[in-house]
């Protein structure tokens, strides 16, 4: 069974054209590791972008109490295993190098405010591994994700030459 290690926790805002940064839909929540910072996240997107026509949304089958569902965004050739280990993960959490939260979907009310709660609607697993550089989402933002990474597809990725696309994917096969 695969183990994810780092996943990256944050939230959904109501707007954005892309997916993080100023005029992003996503809030990315400070991970207090060094994995998480020093280039990570956007290496993980390179190596997104690069396989973009591979990706795909995919239902869990897990609800939170609300009955939204747990959605993930991942390549097709992976999704079997990826769903098999986010629904083992979510059954039985194992250390993670920082909280995610994601164990927290199927139990925790949106209103909650106790210690228990769970504040994310987002996980971005960016593990240099085949089942890595999948996204989670609550299915409400399911259309706000998937339009967001297509306009970061469209407006940032196409923009470069194929030789520096490469390029940037090869950079960022490695920490």
């Amino acid at each position: 069974m695969a183990k994810f290690w780092l996943i990256q926790r944050g939230t959904f805002r109501e707007k954005g054209k892309y997916l993080t940064g100023s005029d992003g839909v996503v809030s990315l929540d400070y991970m207090g590791s060094a994995e998480f910072e020093f280039g990570a996240i956007p290496k993980a997107y390179r190596r997104l972008m690069y396989h973009f026509s591979e990706y795909e949304v995919f239902n869990t089958g897990i609800y939170t109490p609300e009955k939204d569902e747990l959605m993930v965004f991942c390549r097709k050739s992976c999704s079997t295993e990826i769903l098999y280990a986010i629904s083992q993960y979510i059954e039985k959490p194992y250390h993670l190098k920082e909280y995610s939260e994601l164990e927290k979907v199927p139990k925790a009310r949106k209103e909650d405010t106790t210690y228990d709660c769970r504040l994310s609607n987002f996980w971005w697993c960016i593990d240099i591994k085949s089942y890595g550089d999948w996204m989670a989402f609550l299915e409400p933002h399911s259309k706000l994700l998937t339009e967001a990474i297509k306009n970061d597809y469209v407006d940032w990725w196409l923009t470069m030459s194929p030789e520096k696309r490469e390029e940037e994917y090869k950079k960022s096969l490695r920490w």
